[in-house]
């Protein structure tokens, strides 16, 4: 395919997540302009929630978003493991460190804030990649016809990545278990500690996190059933699936994925791509 009429950019940054964004700001604060990618027409806060610790918060702080995203969660005391009956069996403090849990539309939104208008350009799905023969640059081609010439391409995208195809990456492999994340709200507050809790019971994994006072970030992993791809667009079959594979866990736990955003519901299947 030929590169006329291509559009110039010297780095171009493929995806438009907290990698991409994160990335493209370094970048920007070392006074350094770049183009973000994204082919979703708007920010996409895909896994519901993300938690950060000590190396995590000092990137942020780099970043200059630190500071305003605390001001958004909580901060953990520690790591605890507990039995369905609720009796700790480990628990781990979180030290001189700081760990936190952030909605991860609010990362995103932090993120994208602070860069200049015109970084990212949303709806830009790339095609394909293929280097040109002459100058040794890689040419993007974008669903829609329009084409660009980088010098620099970084590929954030995913596992579904055509960055990691022209780089000629073996395929992600799929995983035996998926993963259902939400949020529950509630109104006159939780009451639970501070803390990253987990629950092992009968092939089921749950983290709960609070958020803030009033909201709880929760996920859970379990086996995979071939039911569960007909299910992942419809949240009430999510929460039913999700509350039936989880019988002998606690009746609060149980109540807090009933009780849940519709909205925040997920079920993806575990997928890996290795990086190299």
């Amino acid at each position: 395919m030929a590169a006329a009429e291509a559009e110039h950019r010297d780095i171009v940054i493929v995806g438009g997540g907290i990698c991409d964004l994160a990335t493209a700001l370094a970048l920007h604060r070392k006074g350094v302009s770049s183009l973000v990618l994204e082919r979703s027409d708007a920010l996409r806060a895909t896994g519901t929630a993300i938690g950060i610790q000590t190396n995590g918060w000092r990137a942020l702080d780099q970043l200059r978003v630190g500071s305003k995203l605390r001001q958004t969660s909580l901060p953990l005391k520690g790591f605890r493991d507990v039995s369905i009956n609720n009796t700790t069996l480990k628990e781990i403090p979180v030290g001189l460190g700081e760990a936190r849990c952030l909605r991860r539309s609010v990362l995103l939104e932090a993120l994208a804030g602070d860069l200049p208008s015109g970084t990212i350009r949303f709806g830009s799905r790339v095609l394909a990649i293929e280097m040109d023969l002459q100058t040794s640059y890689p040419i993007l081609w974008l669903h829609g016809g329009s084409v660009i010439k980088a010098k620099v391409v970084i590929g954030c995208d995913g596992v579904n990545s055509e960055v990691a195809n022209f780089l000629d990456l073996r395929p992600p492999r799929m995983s035996p278990t998926c993963n259902v994340r939400g949020f529950t709200i509630y109104p006159d507050g939780h009451g639970y500690p501070h803390d990253f809790v987990t629950i092992n019971h009968n092939r089921v994994f749950l983290g709960r996190i609070p958020l803030d006072d009033k909201s709880v970030y929760w996920f859970i992993a379990r086996p995979w059933t071939h039911q569960d791809s007909t299910i992942s667009k419809n949240s009430d079959l999510i929460k039913r699936s999700t509350v039936e594979s989880m019988l002998g866990f606690p009746a609060e736990i149980l109540e807090m994925i009933e009780n849940s955003e519709p909205n925040s519901l997920s079920l993806t299947r575990t997928r890996y791509r290795a990086p190299c």
